[in-house]
């Protein structure tokens, strides 16, 4: 039948025309090579389709819900897993999703509401974390759309060629060569160049026909892959930074962690670590916690401060994890504990807080052993309860030591009044002395011409011895006069300075003279010690305030000087400034050329009972007199300095005008209280 069949249409051929077995011969030539090259075309775009839009999207979704899996399966995150799975069904090529843990448990399976009109292709992949499966991967895609695509266009492209040959079949030999087989080797070309993966190059069309349509599509697919693997590369890279700075980040993690756990067991605090809630079941202990308890951290993991023995009260216990519970915090609450050592129970201060933490809140605590403090402190309670007879027994003690003191203190004002009182009585005799003796002799002469005279006048007298008597009489009396008004000056000034030196009135007084009768009184002394003391004191000089103080400063002052400056010197001398500052201040230097003061020695000289010459004649006191009477009664300062040497320099200031009045009392007494402060 079928030897017949061609014969016939052999013989048929044979009967053709030139023109008709042209044409059809153009005709088959043009529709049959233009249908097998449709075919093999739809058949090579069905593949390229199929790959490109099918396989290789199923690829890149493996690739990346595999990655993006691994991580969300690892933390558990079922929203990451479900958004990562809803972005892959947003493609129409997808059938479903199927999401399964380590032991094929569906995890997440999603499914598009399309039915099946072809074969789908099915991509299996493990989801690996770290080196370990922790799940699979089923992606499911359907080729049907693309199918359709491709069946759409060939009934396109048929029904252009079955037009074109029946619209210009007469200009099918020209058409042929330009309108066909030049775009499909410039297609073919394409398609090659592209097959190689050159998506750089533009696809090139002069004609807006099928082949251009064609064109225009490959182009656009060249566009859309390109954009594809652009952007698959791009979020590759951005995976692969993503992944690296996690790696950073899990590294610095486990380093911090590393740290912290470093920290927590090296720690000299005890410190546990427990669950927030329910029993308070302890998670973690440190060294010092073992070694405070005794316990063992295998032993006492897992247990519960209720059950464990821990706690001597479980009152306390209570109290403490509602404070915790309520405020979030604790600090040193004491609580007694039980070690588990057979040691007797240890008071411990707990410090604590609340920490929030992702999946749950933890307690921390901190235990300090205070058992030694506390029995301390007990100890200190036991003293403090006798304190009060100790302090009783020591005032008793004290008050004995003051009164002796004091004895002492009167005894030594009073050997320094005898002394100054004997110096007095010394210089006073001294001074008195000559006009009294002076006056002795002339009433011994005068006595004796009188009774010469007497005898005369009984033999008779001339006028020439009458005369001689009565001259002699009056030269005697102007000598016994005028050693007796010496004699009455003196009196008066010892007086004067006796009655200043006994007390502490308050009068008006001219600095000068005031300063001459405190030298005269001192003159016997001074002559005594083979020293000079020169004073240069301006006159005009008046004060209101108390000379006797005065007195008394001046003479501790340059007896001081003479005690101490001049050891093993002769000649020595002491001077005495007196210059005024203002209307309202004097200033008095007392300077000797000694031996000075030592540095060791120059803080201390106004202290009482300080005396380099204790024994000799030194008490100690002098000084601190001196300084008690310028910084308080006279309201004046004090100071003294002493260059290596070039002796010592005592420099007071007062002011003209005593800053306040103070009722009269006897100087002793006044020394007596200076001495006592």
């Amino acid at each position: 039948m079928n030897t017949s069949l061609g014969t016939t249409l052999f013989q048929r051929w044979t009967k053709l025309s030139m023109r008709q077995t042209l044409m059809l011969g153009a005709g088959l030539g043009i529709f049959l090579p233009a249908l097998l090259l449709t075919y093999f075309q739809t058949t090579s775009r069905l593949e390229t389709e199929v790959n490109q839009r099918v396989r290789v999207p199923m690829q890149l979704y493996s690739d990346v819900l595999s990655r993006g899996l691994a991580i969300a399966i690892w933390t558990v995150d079922k929203d990451v897993t479900t958004g990562l799975t809803d972005a892959v069904m947003r493609n129409p090529d997808v059938v479903s999703v199927t999401v399964r843990d380590e032991f094929q448990k569906v995890l997440v399976h999603k499914k598009s509401g399309l039915a099946l009109q072809s074969t789908p292709l099915i991509e299996r992949r493990s989801i690996v974390h770290e080196g370990l499966v922790i799940g699979y991967l089923e992606l499911e895609l359907t080729t049907a759309r693309i199918q359709a695509d491709i069946f759409r266009d060939i009934a396109k492209q048929a029904l252009a060629l079955v037009a074109q040959l029946a619209i210009s079949f007469a200009l099918i030999w020209l058409l042929f060569d330009w309108r066909m087989m030049r775009p499909l080797r410039a297609l073919q070309a394409d398609a090659s160049r592209l097959a190689r993966g050159e998506l750089t190059q533009p696809l090139q069309w002069r004609h807006a026909d099928e082949l251009g349509t064609l064109a225009q599509g490959l182009d656009h697919m060249r566009t859309e892959l390109s954009s594809l693997i652009a952007e698959r590369d791009q979020k590759n890279d951005a995976l692969t930074q993503e992944l690296l700075v996690r790696r950073r980040t899990e590294a610095a993690l486990s380093v911090s962690q590393a740290k912290f756990l470093a920290i927590f067991d090296g720690s000299p605090v005890a410190i546990s670590v427990s669950q927030m809630g329910g029993a308070f079941t302890i998670l973690d202990v440190n060294g010092a916690w073992e070694r405070l308890f005794g316990r063992s951290r295998e032993a006492i993991l897992g247990t519960s401060g209720a059950h464990n023995g821990m706690w001597v009260s479980q009152e306390v216990r209570q109290e403490v994890l509602r404070t915790l519970e309520q405020k979030g915090v604790i600090s040193r609450h004491q609580a007694w504990m039980q070690p588990g050592d057979g040691r007797p129970s240890i008071l411990c201060e707990i410090s604590g807080q609340v920490l929030a933490m992702a999946e749950q809140p933890m307690l921390i605590l901190a235990y300090e052993d205070v058992t030694d403090n506390h029995q301390q402190a007990l100890n200190i309670l036991g003293l403090n309860a006798t304190l009060e007879r100790r302090v009783g027994e020591r005032t008793q003690e004290l008050s004995e030591a003051l009164a002796q003191l004091t004895t002492a203190q009167s005894e030594l004002v009073r050997k320094e009044k005898m002394s100054a009182l004997g110096s007095l009585v010394a210089g006073v005799a001294h001074e008195l002395n000559t006009p009294v003796g002076n006056s002795l002799t002339v009433a011994s002469t005068l006595q004796e011409h009188v009774k010469a005279f007497t005898s005369d006048v009984e033999k008779g007298i001339t006028r020439s011895r009458l005369n001689a008597f009565l001259t002699t009489v009056g030269e005697g009396s102007d000598i016994l006069m005028h050693s007796l008004h010496r004699a009455a000056e003196l009196v008066a000034s010892f007086k004067q300075v006796a009655v200043d030196q006994a007390s502490v009135n308050r009068r008006v007084f001219q600095l000068d003279a005031a300063v001459a009768e405190i030298l005269l009184t001192l003159g016997p002394s001074i002559r005594k010690s083979q020293h000079a003391v020169h004073s240069v004191v301006p006159a005009g000089i008046t004060m209101d305030s108390y000379p006797g103080p005065l007195a008394q400063i001046l003479t501790n002052l340059i007896g001081n000087a003479l005690l101490h400056a001049f050891d093993g010197r002769e000649n020595g001398v002491v001077t005495l400034n007196v210059r005024r500052l203002n209307d309202a201040q004097v200033e008095l230097t007392v300077c000797d050329n000694g031996s000075g003061i030592p540095d060791a020695n120059l803080a201390r000289v106004f202290d009482p009972f300080f005396t380099t010459k204790f024994g000799q004649g030194g008490s100690g006191l002098g000084l601190n007199i001196v300084y008690n009477l310028v910084t308080g009664m006279m309201g004046g300062e004090l100071k003294v300095d002493s260059p290596p040497g070039q002796g010592a320099c005592f420099t007071i200031r007062l002011p003209l005008v005593a800053p306040a009045a103070a009722p009269e009392v006897p100087l002793p007494t006044l020394l007596g209280s200076t001495l006592g402060r």
